[in-house]
């Protein structure tokens, strides 16, 4: 199992600082985020910029926040930035995303998700000449298309909590991203088996996919806030209705409903109390030696375990000092 980043400084220039002594210190891969107040693919691109041997990826991007020309052009410029190091992490997002935030309606996540997926690698291919796909959510048509020199290939990675993302992940891409607050036991005997019989269905190879997971984890010399701040963001994520196939038979069902109510009024110390009973199993904190001791329970699991700073409820110097002792963690990791 090999040890990743997600960089969650909301300032772009911090991020970077993070990214450069993440590089220098030799953690395997380095991963932004799409968020209201941030673009994954911009600060992709960033990090390919100044690093020179970290893997750099999507953890995720919404794969209808843009449209597929935009995000098959952004990732083909990155990959060429980056040398061959990026890859596209991408997900449906929710459906209040989709529609609060990006004025686009999910209908169908699956299906939908699938031409997108096979639609950018086909933009990411096509070297010139026209290019037409005219298909059940997306029509493009384009008269001259020219990028010979660019890279014509990309690796994605589809991101899924329920039966039929998960199953497209294993349909068309070249590997599955596990969400921040899946278990190690989700992921082997749920999301494993899906994304198995996603790649039957389709004639692939499961063995040649690769399973990644985001993982909430929270280092920190002082034990008690490391596990506050990881259970702040482990309450906070377990709230969309959208997520229950993370919590199967009900399980959790009243600390959730807590957290959402806390959330809905502001009440950060509520969200905490309510993952506090979920933190055991779908988070990594403590001490950076204690991070490193919980992260085993995933090495047989995933190929790539993404460590994922909490932010809700974190102040901003915390956010940035568990990122330096999570460097530590990952680039210690054997």
């Amino acid at each position: 199992m090999k040890i990743g980043l997600v960089v969650m400084d909301e300032d772009p220039a911090d991020a970077l600082k993070v990214a450069r002594a993440a590089d220098r210190a030799g953690v395997h891969s380095l991963w932004s985020i799409d968020y209201y107040n941030r673009s994954s693919l911009v600060r992709a691109s960033a990090f390919a910029a100044v690093c020179e041997r970290a893997i750099v990826g999507t953890s995720v991007t919404p794969l209808f926040a843009r449209s597929p020309l935009a995000l098959a052009c952004a990732a083909s410029d990155i990959q060429a930035i980056a040398g061959g190091r990026f890859v596209l992490g991408v997900g449906s997002s929710t459906r209040r995303m989709n529609q609060d935030w990006y004025g686009t309606a999910l209908q169908h996540p699956g299906p939908q998700a699938k031409e997108r997926i096979e639609l950018i690698r086909r933009l990411i291919a096509h070297r010139g000449g026209p290019f037409e796909h005219d298909g059940r959510f997306d029509h493009v048509t384009i008269a001259h298309y020219e990028r010979p020199d660019l890279p014509d290939s990309v690796p994605i990675l589809a991101a899924g909590v329920g039966e039929h993302m998960v199953g497209v992940a294993g349909q068309c891409a070249d590997g599955f991203v596990g969400h921040t607050i899946a278990s190690a036991d989700y992921l082997r005997d749920v999301a494993r088996p899906l994304l198995a019989k996603g790649a039957e269905k389709a004639n692939r190879d499961v063995s040649r996919l690769r399973m990644t997971t985001q993982i909430v984890a929270s280092a920190d010399d002082d034990p008690a806030t490391a596990r506050r701040d990881a259970a702040a963001q482990v309450g906070f994520y377990a709230t969309p209705k959208g997520y229950d196939a993370l919590f199967p038979d009900g399980r959790f069902s009243t600390e959730r409903a807590d957290a959402r109510d806390a959330v809905r009024n502001g009440d950060v110390d509520g969200v905490v109390a309510a993952g506090e009973a979920m933190i055991q199993e779908r988070a990594v904190y403590g001490t950076p030696d204690d991070v490193a001791d919980q992260l085993r329970r995933y090495a047989d699991v995933v190929d790539w375990a993404l460590l994922y700073p909490p932010h809700y409820g974190v102040e901003p110097e915390r956010v940035h000092a568990n990122e330096m002792r999570l460097i530590e963690v990952a680039s210690a990791w054997t």
